[in-house]
């Protein structure tokens, strides 16, 4: 009887880890998801001074690959 009460408190233990451990990682993402929503969301309204260097970017001004993109 003592063996049955500890594997059940063991199974018991580990499915409320389990559980709490979706449930905060659904919150994670949520808070990611906004935040990449908020950082996407057009703070890039001023104009261009600059483009720089040779990266994966595209100037907007040069349509040419660059590194950085400065805004004002």
């Amino acid at each position: 009887m003592n063996a049955k009460l500890k594997l059940f408190c063991l199974i018991f233990v580990v499915c409320t880890l389990t559980y709490l451990c979706k449930k905060s990682k659904s919150v994670e993402s949520e808070l990611f998801m906004s935040n990449v929503e908020a950082l996407a969301s057009g703070e890039k309204s001023g104009d261009i001074i600059r483009c720089n260097g040779i990266g994966s970017l595209d100037c907007p001004q040069t349509k040419s690959k660059v590194y950085r993109i400065w805004y004002q």
